[in-house]
């Protein structure tokens, strides 16, 4: 069975609060979220989970999936994205400690009120939107985690030419060239 990754999530995020660190592969859909988690990632044994950072000057790339098949995930899924080098990486990076927990979360904009006293000093000069509305971002993190044990950061040019890791990245450079 061949692999299906996923790459249209919204990102990745860091939470360094607890005892290891926490991987969270964000979603602006809850059911597409839910749907994934359940029928594939809770099927997932946690020692065969493979989780890979590989930096390419200002980017790194986000290659997480499951090592060997899994007889009772639906499809055979992974998750892949280009992201920038950000300061949550890097604190990421430097503060890991033998394994991570992997979670996600739902990240979606929250609309708030602002008090019709406020309302009135808002200055909305070309009227394109509405001054009652702020915006702001809600992160709800699911409860449900699964511990990575086998996690590397590399760099691109560290990578054997006959790697998945590297055939991938190619791959899907020439996909989008």
């Amino acid at each position: 069975m061949e692999k299906k990754w996923i790459s249209d999530f919204l990102g990745v995020g860091y939470r360094y609060t607890d005892i290891y660190m926490n991987i969270l592969i964000l979603f602006t859909d809850r059911k597409t979220a839910i749907k994934t988690w359940n029928e594939n990632i809770h099927w997932w044994p946690d020692d065969q989970i493979v989780l890979r950072f590989i930096e390419d000057e200002d980017y790194y790339w986000f290659i997480l999936y499951l090592q060997g098949k899994d007889l009772f995930s639906k499809e055979n899924i992974g998750f892949f994205k280009k992201n920038q080098l950000t300061q949550n990486y890097l604190r990421f990076k430097k503060n890991f400690d033998e394994k991570a927990i992997l979670r996600f979360a739902l990240y979606k904009p929250l609309e708030k009120k602002i008090r019709d006293e406020d309302k009135n000093s808002v200055k909305n000069e070309n009227n394109e939107s509405d001054p009652s509305i702020s915006t702001n971002y809600e992160l709800n993190i699911f409860k449900r985690m699964k511990t990575i044990y086998d996690v590397k950061f590399l760099k691109i040019n560290e990578l054997d030419d006959n790697s998945f890791e590297s055939s991938l990245i190619k791959n899907t450079g020439a996909q989008h060239a």
